[in-house]
């Protein structure tokens, strides 16, 4: 066999690729399943993280966190048209939802967009008495280079925010990437989405400092990220967009 050969070079070239792309590719199907956990929990301990019931430099297990997010959060899944819990639904269930509400639509010749996003999952979470006392809402958008996933969590008055978590992003490190600094999200805590007379304004980023002489600013202001003036007027942007989207079903609530 000449093995100075064009031919054998590229056979065994391909061979070479071939049995490396295969290795590669059974390797990743068997890391998925522990990427796929790894990535939920990931996301449980951004909503405890909202809701308060983990310090974000808290150190905790797996399991630990499991369970308390197994005690102290209940998922489930609005109606963002009407405001109303869909019962036995929770996340897992929002892409066949929506999906039924597209084909609802195109047979109706309903809004289409609105149709796609029209089943949201959220998050109650229980205080030490096991009552509700905090709504966790899920809050995302585009930043300058990517989506920013994150957290809200309101208190039982539905207008006071909790605590707020920026955890899947690809800002730009010490800049729009500040966004997920625990001491930056610190600033969200107490602030309010409703102005004095009850309409719905949200929480939105600054360009430089808030004045706390000013009232709106705040009250429904946070410091601006320096240098990211596009991630902050993205995030202001999709938190507003998010919250009205649950505008009906906090209504509900409120006037309960």
């Amino acid at each position: 066999m000449n093995t100075s050969s064009n031919g054998y070079v590229m056979g065994f070239a391909v061979g070479v690729c071939v049995v490396i792309s295969t290795m590669l590719a059974l390797t990743a199907n068997a890391l998925k399943p522990a990427q796929e956990a790894a990535k939920e929990l990931d996301r449980q301990k951004n909503m405890l993280i909202a809701a308060g019931f983990v310090a974000p430099d808290e150190l905790k297990s797996a399991a630990e966190l499991r369970q308390i997010f197994e005690q102290r959060v209940r998922e489930a899944v609005v109606d963002t048209v009407d405001g109303r819990v869909v019962e036995g639904k929770t996340a897992k269930d929002l892409a066949e939802l929506n999906k039924k509400a597209v084909a609802d639509a195109k047979a109706s010749g309903g809004d289409l967009k609105v149709a796609a996003a029209r089943y949201r999952a959220f998050a109650v979470g229980a205080g030490a008495d096991g009552k509700p006392d905090t709504y966790i809402l899920p809050i995302s958008g585009k930043g300058l280079w990517s989506t920013i996933k994150g957290y809200m969590a309101l208190e039982g008055d539905f207008n006071h925010v909790r605590g707020v978590t920026f955890y899947e992003h690809g800002e730009t490190p010490g800049l729009g990437g500040e966004c997920e600094n625990p001491a930056w999200c610190a600033q969200w805590k107490g602030k309010t989405i409703l102005d004095e007379q009850g309409h719905l304004v949200g929480v939105g980023v600054k360009k430089g400092k808030v004045d706390p002489a000013v009232a709106a600013e705040k009250a429904h202001k946070v410091d601006g990220l320096s240098g990211s003036t596009l991630t902050s007027n993205g995030i202001t942007r999709f938190v507003k967009s998010d919250l009205d989207a649950f505008a009906k079903y906090l209504t509900s609530l409120r006037t309960k």
